[in-house]
């Protein structure tokens, strides 16, 4: 990925428009994490693939497999996975075709179901497992510990901006 084409044209074109240097360096910082945030996603969506899982999938049955033995509703994993119901009901659906979980009627009310994780979903976690260990690694094997609390601090700066400029209604 050239990030320097990319980052060299958007300069050029914020200057020709008469933006202040600072806003150009917002832009280029922003941009160029996006461009990686995007990258590093669509590469994983490709080997995750392969592996017969998706980030989606992974992070039901993570959530699943931290939460047990106790079994979730499929309210409660769409709103730890930050996701809409509808979009919970399509990985749940999918999940439990493949046998990687299984619906159950909620013990308390029956109009209800709750989920809980197979065998065959705590195979597929520990298939991808390594796969992040090694991805995470090699993307992080540079950093120092002060680069990571560096990190971190950044972009929790950055998460607040962006939750107020889209504040969650």
């Amino acid at each position: 990925m050239n990030f320097n084409f990319h980052n060299d044209s958007i300069r050029g074109v914020l200057r020709r428009f008469g933006q202040e240097e600072a806003e150009v360096d917002n832009m280029e910082t922003f941009v160029t994490f996006a461009r990686l945030a995007n990258s590093i996603f669509r590469e994983m969506d490709t080997d995750l693939a392969r592996l017969g899982a998706s980030q989606g999938r992974i992070i039901v049955l993570s959530l699943l497999h931290f939460h047990a033995p106790h079994r979730m509703t499929p309210s409660e994993l769409a709103e730890k996975a930050d996701v809409t119901r509808g979009t919970m009901t399509g990985l749940i659906d999918g999940l439990e075709r493949d046998g990687m979980i299984e619906r159950v009627a909620h013990e308390r009310d029956g109009r209800m179901v709750t989920i809980g994780l197979k065998e065959a979903g705590r195979e597929l976690l520990r298939t991808v497992g390594p796969y992040y260990t090694r991805l995470i690694r090699s993307c992080m094997t540079e950093f120092t510990a002060q680069d990571h609390e560096t990190m971190k601090a950044l972009l929790w700066k950055m998460k607040s901006g962006f939750e107020r400029s889209f504040p969650k209604s």
